[in-house]
C-alpha cells in the first residue's frame, strides 16, 4: 500500500482521486513498485542492497523494543524493563556497528567507482538515513525513560497511548 501514494506526486489529476481503494491508482502504483524491483533484479544490483534491508529490519526491531520498553515503564513496571532493554542494547549496538561497516566496506567503495557511483551514493545515503532515524528514536526513548517516570501507575491502554 506504500505505492498507492506515488501517483499523487506524478500529476495533479490524481490529487482529486486520492483514495486508497481507487483501482487505477492501486494498479499503477503496484506496477511502478514491481517494475522498480524488476529493475534491481535485472541489473543484478539486488545483492548490493540486501545488507541495507538487513540493517533496516534489525533497526526496526530496535525501535519496536524501544516502544515496548516505554510501555513497560509507563505502566509502572519499570523493574521489568530489563526484559526489553537487554535485547535492545544488543540489537542496536550490533546493527549500528554492522551498518557503519557496510557503509565503509560496501556502499562507499561502490560510490567511488564510476560504474556504480549512483548506486553507491543512494545506498550510502539511505543507510545513513535509517541509522540516523534509529539513533534519534533511541536517544529520545532514553530521555523519556530517565526523565519521564511518573509516580502514579497508568492503565495499559493509557501507557500504550503515551508510547
Amino acid at each position: 500500500m506504500i505505492g498507492v501514494a506515488i501517483p499523487v506526486t506524478w500529476s495533479p489529476q490524481f490529487v482529486a482521486r486520492c483514495e486508497v481503494n481507487w483501482l487505477p491508482g492501486s494498479v499503477l502504483t503496484t506496477l511502478a513498485v514491481v517494475m522498480a524491483w524488476a529493475a534491481f533484479i535485472w541489473s543484478g544490483s539486488i545483492s548490493t542492497i540486501w545488507p541495507m534491508f538487513g540493517i533496516a529490519n534489525q533497526l526496526l526491531a530496535a525501535v519496536a523494543l524501544c516502544v515496548a520498553t516505554t510501555v513497560i515503564i509507563n505502566m509502572g513496571k519499570a523493574r521489568y524493563c530489563w526484559v526489553t532493554i537487554a535485547p535492545l542494547s544488543f540489537v542496536a549496538t550490533t546493527t549500528l556497528v554492522a551498518g557503519w561497516e557496510s557503509i565503509r566496506d560496501i556502499f562507499w567503495p561502490q560510490a567511488q567507482t564510476a560504474a556504480t557511483s549512483t548506486q553507491g551514493y543512494i545506498n550510502t545515503s539511505l543507510t545513513v538515513l535509517i541509522m540516523t532515524a534509529a539513533v534519534i528514536v533511541l536517544i529520545d526513548s532514553v530521555r523519556r525513560w530517565v526523565g519521564g517516570r511518573r509516580p502514579t501507575e497508568l492503565t495499559p491502554e493509557s501507557a500504550l497511548a503515551e508510547a
